[in-house]
């Protein structure tokens, strides 16, 4: 081998040569260990946020009642912090250790509130499911609400979220006569 001032050059013949036989073990070696540490290693999983205990529905949540679980797959619309759901109120019931989701906590707007409506139709009242959009009319055909949110069904009782103002007009209403609600 000649010597060469080059860089290149001394690059070029040292890849030349043929690695030693105990270059070559040590290698197969190292990534034979590489393979079984990987092998091994646990995942890590993915976080999101749960509750720690049952949970009516309505509460405001504190630091006490969520705790942060490992999923070995991604929940949709999950939260990966504890601090992304304290002090938000659930819409519905949560069961402990099922993943929190943003469908499963109410907005934490000061001008909603909820109220309870007693539907006209029993058979719509069986249709309409927690989630859906609906407008409020009164028996005279005045709309009281429109866009409200439905947080809970019992029967022919339905939950519905919506401004301060309109709750106001649509619980009094709801105190003389049943409602019908339309769905959007």
């Amino acid at each position: 081998m000649t010597l060469s001032i080059r860089p290149f050059d001394r690059v070029r013949a040292l890849l030349r040569r043929r690695p030693s036989v105990a270059w070559r073990r040590f290698l197969a070696l190292g990534l034979a260990l590489l393979a079984a540490f990987g092998a091994f290693w646990p995942d890590v999983g993915h976080p999101a946020v749960v509750a720690s205990r049952d949970l009516p529905a309505g509460v405001a949540l504190s630091a006490a009642d969520v705790r942060l679980a490992s999923f070995p797959a991604p929940v949709t619309g999950s939260f990966s912090g504890v601090d992304a759901v304290v002090g938000r109120s659930l819409s519905g019931a949560a069961r402990a250790g099922v993943p929190l989701t943003d469908f499963d906590l109410s907005s934490a707007s000061p001008d909603l509130v909820s109220v309870a409506v007693r539907v006209a139709d029993q058979g719509l009242a069986d249709v309409v499911r927690m989630g859906d959009r609906v407008d409020v009319v009164s028996p005279s055909a005045e709309v009281l609400a429109e866009n409200a949110s439905v947080r809970e069904t019992r029967g022919q009782v339905v939950v519905l979220t919506l401004p301060r103002l309109n709750a106001t007009r649509v619980a009094a209403m709801s105190l003389d006569h049943a409602l019908a609600v339309t769905l959007r």
